[in-house]
């Protein structure tokens, strides 16, 4: 990268594809949760309203994705706009960043960004999307994560992209 290289924002859009293959995934575990809610046992009921809860709130914000054209992510001068999922945290300074790298965890690669005060960031988050980021602590593995279902860039174009301005940023 050259000296000058302009470091101007940087708007990553969801691919609508990929927001329209979340929805019928979503879709079907809601709809196979709805056929365990209908048998006569109880552990399967129970497991399915479950289900039934947990994929029809995702499916409710894939169904908003869709709908409303907002980015996934904003690189800029100041850090990452984190909106990439349900558990985006928002607002990430380049200054509270230690490190960015893809990891995989169950199966799904992802942008693992290392954070000094993890709980900071979380801390700035509305409370609903809070419990959602802390439900979901173990599998994020004290980093904060990025996932390729609502980018429309390849997740290695992004990754490079968010070390190049966490490099020039950094502070």
């Amino acid at each position: 990268m050259s000296e000058n290289e302009n470091f101007s924002e940087t708007l990553i859009y969801p691919a609508r594809w990929r927001v329209l293959v979340n929805v019928v995934l979503y879709g079907a575990f809601v709809f196979t949760g709805l056929a365990l809610i209908a048998t006569p046992d109880q552990i399967p009921r129970l497991v399915g309203a479950a289900v039934v809860v947990y994929f029809g709130i995702l499916e409710l914000y894939a169904l908003w994705r869709l709908a409303v054209r907002a980015p996934s992510l904003v690189i800029g001068p100041e850090g990452v706009y984190d909106n990439a999922s349900i558990t985006g945290v928002g607002g990430i300074h380049w200054h509270e960043i230690t490190g960015i790298a893809q990891k995989k965890n169950y199966l799904v690669r992802h942008i693992a960004i290392e954070l000094r005060d993890r709980e900071a960031v979380i801390e700035r988050v509305p409370v609903p999307r809070q419990w959602l980021v802390r439900l979901l602590d173990f599998i994020s593995q004290a980093s904060v994560n990025i996932s390729p279902g609502f980018l429309g860039r390849d997740l290695n174009d992004v990754e490079a992209l968010l070390q190049r301005y966490h490099e020039h940023y950094r502070k």
